[in-house]
């Protein structure tokens, strides 16, 4: 055995020095005399070619890090220059070019996603749009100390203006339509309930309210609608009119027939008509059975017989 320095390994009981030792053994021709290894020049080459391995891969990682670091930075310094341009833009009342780099920024960059919506708002109103369609940019507009922007006092002047500015067309739009509802002769189908008073034929003498079957995918639900009713001065049906969901859904006009001394209807009761009259007269295929299921709603069993046998 040389002078060279040597270790103690346990060949039996580590793995790590066992295979140091076979490498040295086969590779580099070292002898093993009564369980010590001379190590000293191989084991240090093998050594830092186990450093070697381990550190390439620590390595890579770091670089990568420190380019995606280098790359947020550069796309941080893009959004910026980008953003503070679209503020140029806004500032010099050049709406549509704002809007252009604005769109280019992440929805969740700083204030964009309110600042945008001010500068449609303000395109709107430089190219002439209606007080609808400036309603509908301008509905919202962050509340208290949640937001702040340079032009956050801009913004709420702008929606208080026109918030005032909508109620009153609304209010003239709804004078207006309430003038046109007075002129009609009758209540129809489509119209709004809340007029269903004030047409020519004038109020309702009754309002009752109903339960109807509603079919939607899969299961059947029970909603309300009202029906009014008008009589002639002998008490005789004049006009009825149902409502759901806030509009008249059907409507049927009553007649006598001069000839016969029948009632005859006029309505929404044509077989071919694509939406059912308020009875659902096509789903009875007999008269009596019609008749029972709504009794309350005609003078007799002929009265029933004949409006089933005009839905036919």
């Amino acid at each position: 055995m040389n002078n060279n320095y040597q270790v103690l390994y346990d060949l039996r009981g580590d793995d790590t020095a066992l295979f140091l030792c076979r490498y040295l053994l086969y590779n580099k021709g070292i002898r093993v005399k009564g369980g010590y290894v001379n190590l000293k020049k191989d084991i240090l080459i093998l050594a830092a070619l186990i450093a070697v391995v381990i550190a390439v891969p620590f390595l890579a990682t770091k670089a990568e890090e420190a380019i995606q670091i280098k790359n947020e930075e550069f796309k941080e310094k893009q959004n910026r220059e980008c953003y503070e341009k679209a503020e140029e833009c806004m500032d010099a009342g050049k709406y549509d070019e704002a809007i252009e780099l604005l769109e280019k920024l992440p929805g969740y960059y700083e204030d964009v996603e309110y600042i945008i919506q001010y500068a449609k708002f303000c395109d709107a109103v430089q190219n002439g749009e209606g007080i609808e369609e400036l309603y509908k940019l301008i509905w919202y507009v962050p509340k208290g100390d949640e937001y702040s922007s340079k032009y956050i006092e801009e913004m709420r002047k702008a929606q208080k203006d026109t918030e005032e500015q909508y109620k009153k067309y609304m209010a003239q739009k709804e004078k207006e339509e309430e003038e046109k509802m007075r002129k009609k002769d009758e209540p129809y189908k489509g119209m709004k309930e809340k007029y269903i008073n004030i047409t020519l034929m004038g109020r309702a003498k009754e309002k009752r309210t109903e339960h109807y079957w509603r079919d939607t995918p899969g299961k059947r639900t029970q909603d309300i609608q009202y029906r009014y009713m008008w009589y002639n001065s002998n008490g005789a049906k004049k006009f009825m009119a149902v409502c759901r969901n806030g509009r008249v859904s059907s409507v049927v006009e009553f007649v006598s027939s001069t000839t016969s001394g029948k009632k005859t209807y006029r309505g929404n009761t044509s077989r071919n008509n694509d939406r059912k009259d308020m009875y659902d007269v096509q789903d009875y295929d007999d008269p009596e059975d019609f008749y029972y299921d709504h009794a309350d709603e005609f003078d007799d069993i002929q009265d029933a017989e004949d409006y089933w046998e005009e839905a036919q």
